[in-house]
């Protein structure tokens, strides 16, 4: 089986890490082919200037399969009438996943 491959993910970073606007930020789309661990990951490591295989495991500060059950859509397609965001700190940063797929990272 070939593997697939995966689609950069567009990161926006801002100017000035001192203020509290996000240091980066990325839109996840629930039907992309981009996973959602993969866009997390992705960001972060552009505000922290770290390669991604260098952060410490994702898994130590969130369970992204709960957050994908928890925002993503229905096994039948359709999305959840659900609003809200999920936050988390890891490698100094304060990452915020929000309902409808934008990944915030900001300085913890």
């Amino acid at each position: 089986m070939a593997e697939r491959a995966v689609p950069p993910v567009s990161v926006n970073e801002s100017v000035s890490i001192d203020s509290p606007e996000p240091v980066a930020s990325a839109q996840y789309s629930w039907d992309g082919e981009a996973t959602l661990l993969h866009t997390i990951v992705e960001t972060l490591a552009s505000a922290t200037g770290q390669a991604p295989e260098d952060l410490p495991p994702l898994h130590r500060a969130v369970d992204v399969d709960a957050l994908e059950a928890l925002f993503g859509p229905r096994a039948d397609g359709r999305l959840r009438p659900l609003t809200g965001t999920v936050s988390f700190v890891l490698a100094g940063h304060e990452v915020e996943v929000q309902s409808h797929g934008r990944v915030v990272v900001r300085v913890a």
